[in-house]
């Protein structure tokens, strides 16, 4: 892009920073910040927060070239506005307050690939965060913080997928429809589930079971307790237990909510599988497993 290009887009980002500071002023009572934040090896792994405020520009500063298009948020609810990006800057303005965390990921121009945490707090915001980089290993494409915040540009694609998936799901609901004995009883059940457990700063709760068509889906709550630490889920098991031998149950499917659940948030996440046979002391249990992480949390004593 020409420099007269980004020297236009600076300044107009710096116009629209002076316009929603003054409204911001009016609106709350947030101190505005201008500071600076030191990205160093450690740091790096970790996830730097910046506060941003609905209706106030937030404007990153880097001493190098950064990526073309390199600046990604994480956006599921459509808070932002479209980052806009200079040689060395970029500009964020969420339409309100955040509801819940967000992630940012910067791609600089030699690889390197910064992740933030963006939250909005009712005691300040960031008008301007200055970024000095005292790296001595880099976070290139192919480290484990790069391909966190990968799994984080892969949200924008998953996106562009909801909008078909009712259509898809109503058309396998058809295909299992089809595949039923129409002289047969069917079973149509949903009933509240009251189990919960805390394991690994990860707060989990069964909260409702539908059984329907010879499957069961289950409904779950997660909460991530960890300050730092993002969660992404890697796979559910399901097993039947009380027997002489646990069993374990085919999972055909464990959706959750968002791709990556960040630092203090909550989420859904639905667990499909078959229905099994179960004697009356059986009883089942479920096992969520943390991608590239040992964090494991287990749910026992759920009856279907």
């Amino acid at each position: 892009m020409p420099r007269s290009s980004h020297a236009a887009l600076l300044a107009a980002g710096l116009l629209l920073a002076s316009v929603s500071v003054a409204r911001a002023e009016q609106r709350t009572r947030r101190e505005l910040r201008h500071r600076t934040l030191t990205i160093d090896d450690q740091s790096l792994l970790s996830l730097p927060e910046i506060h941003v405020a609905g209706g106030t520009a937030t404007i990153l500063t880097f001493p190098v070239p950064l990526k073309d298009g390199g600046a990604l948020v994480s956006d599921v609810r459509g808070v932002f506005y479209p980052p806009t990006q200079t040689e060395k800057t970029v500009i964020l303005v969420p339409k309100v307050d955040l509801p819940q965390p967000a992630a940012l990921s910067i791609s600089l121009a030699d690889g390197t690939v910064l992740s933030f945490k963006l939250a909005s707090v009712a005691k300040d915001s960031d008008v301007q965060v200055d970024v000095l980089l005292a790296l001595k290993n880099r976070a290139a494409p192919d480290s484990a913080a790069a391909m966190r915040i990968a799994l984080e540009q892969l949200r924008g694609q998953l996106d562009e997928c909801q909008a078909g998936s009712a259509e898809t799901g109503a058309t396998k609901l058809a295909a299992l429809l089809l595949a039923q004995n129409l002289d047969e009883p069917q079973a149509f059940e949903r009933r509240s589930l009251h189990v919960g457990d805390k394991q690994s700063r990860l707060l989990v709760q069964a909260r409702w079971m539908y059984r329907l068509l010879g499957l069961t889906y289950m409904v779950f709550t997660v909460e991530n307790r960890d300050p730092q630490r993002p969660w992404v889920l890697a796979r559910a098991e399901v097993k039947v237990t009380g027997g002489a031998d646990s069993t374990d149950v085919k999972v055909l499917a464990a959706s959750t909510e968002v791709p990556i659940l960040a630092p203090a948030a909550s989420e859904r996440l639905v667990v499909a599988f078959p229905t099994p046979a179960l004697a009356p002391s059986q009883k089942l249990a479920v096992t969520f497993v943390e991608k590239d992480g040992g964090r494991r949390v287990v749910l026992e004593g759920l009856a279907p």
